[in-house]
């Protein structure tokens, strides 16, 4: 009998890997723009010891693939509006930025407006966090400064501010898409982020600090990080030896 599940799972994974091959072949020296604002030694293991890191679950590649679906959808639609109506809409822009060694594509830009926007799905959990009577007060802004990032690219490209950065988050559970708006002050701290990056690298792979590596506690992770192991099993708890 036909394994459906198994044959789902094998196609999904090479997709991704066929992804991942296309955008990164050849770059590997290049910092991640999507990885904006997360730990510092994760950076380190993956671009600059070359360390190869653990292969993603068949679930984590599962809501990857969720995740991409409801991409390209949300960017068919905007290329066809955009040919309708005349509009400069670019999607999948590629992008550099030489002095930090950080590329990365951008979702969507809307030229006209000097407006960029990125798509991102979530769970409920987590659009409670955003939109929710009673919003996360300390939340993840890796998010933020990935779009920090985009922006800097975009204000020294084309020497003209930026206008609009927003973040479209799909609700995965409940398929609800809603807009929220990001502050451009972002911008400044996507620069002073990948300029202290940078300058930590010239003297090795940072000690494992909470606030630098990792960011984030819950990035400390088996399931998140594919270089637990090789750093050591990351963050301890209070008490523990590192």
């Amino acid at each position: 009998m036909i394994d459906i599940i198994g044959v789902y799972d094998e196609y999904i994974a090479k997709k991704n890997n066929l992804h991942q091959k296309k955008r990164y072949e050849g770059f590997e020296k290049y910092f991640h723009a999507s990885s904006s604002g997360m730990c510092m030694r994760k950076h380190y293991f993956s671009h600059v010891a070359n360390v190869e890191s653990k292969p993603f679950d068949k679930d984590t590649l599962r809501l990857f693939r969720l995740g991409d679906i409801v991409h390209g959808d949300i960017q068919d639609a905007l290329s066809e509006y955009a040919k309708n109506n005349g509009t400069k809409i670019f999607i999948e822009k590629e992008i550099e930025i030489p002095e930090v060694n950080v590329r990365g594509f951008l979702d969507i830009i809307v030229a006209d407006d000097d407006a960029l926007y990125d798509i991102k799905t979530c769970n409920s959990f987590k659009w409670k966090g955003i939109f929710g009577r009673y919003p996360d007060p300390n939340p993840s802004v890796n998010y933020n400064l990935q779009l920090g990032t985009y922006a800097w690219w975009y204000e020294e490209e084309h020497k003209k501010k930026i206008k609009k950065l927003a973040l479209i988050y799909y609700n995965k559970d409940k398929s609800s898409i809603r807009e929220k708006q990001i502050n451009v002050r972002y911008i400044n701290e996507a620069k002073d982020y990948w300029r202290d990056l940078n300058k930590r690298f010239k003297k090795g792979n940072p000690a494992i600090e909470l606030g630098v590596a990792p960011v984030y506690k819950w990035e400390c992770n088996k399931k998140y990080c594919g270089f637990f192991e090789v750093c050591g099993g990351g963050l301890k708890s209070e008490g523990d030896d590192l």
